[in-house]
């Protein structure tokens, strides 16, 4: 009565996981990396998931910007794909992608526009600047005053 040496059939981590990305290429190029001297079995299914939500999201912000994009006069697409553009843009338009991509992606493929909705243009932004300059002198002068009350 010794061991079994039937197995049933070998399943991937990916599929264990249920991602799409390879989890053994991510491990492979984790060990590679020379960033860590050891890595865990877990770490790349973990970076595994991220990444895919990352590329969801990224994938869906495009698709709903290709699909508004451009039409013919009969209402129908012009183009059926997703264009680099449309990928900068829903990059750009996410605020939590556009911090993600900030600094290193997408630079100058696309009409420059502001990385996060709700930035104020240069005209807001010194408006801004004088409201709370005048804020903090008042707020100065009335301390200022109730100082010399207490006397």
């Amino acid at each position: 009565m010794g061991r079994s040496t039937t197995r049933g059939p070998s399943v991937s981590r990916q599929a264990r996981a249920g991602v799409t990305l390879s989890v053994s290429r991510i491990n492979k190029m984790l060990r590679f990396s020379g960033k860590a001297k050891a890595i865990s079995a877990k770490a790349p299914l973990f970076i595994a998931g991220a990444m895919e939500k990352v590329v969801d999201s990224l994938v869906k912000g495009a698709v709903d910007n290709a699909r508004a994009g451009s039409r013919n006069s009969s209402g129908g697409l012009l183009t059926k794909r997703i264009d680099l553009v449309d990928v900068i843009h829903a990059v750009r338009s996410d605020p939590d992608l556009a911090r993600l991509a900030l600094g290193f992606a997408f630079s100058s493929n696309a009409k420059n526009m502001k990385p996060i909705k709700y930035i104020l243009s240069s005209d807001a932004q010194k408006k801004r600047k004088e409201a709370k300059k005048d804020r903090q002198q008042a707020k100065g002068a009335a301390s200022a005053g109730r100082d010399a009350g207490m006397d």
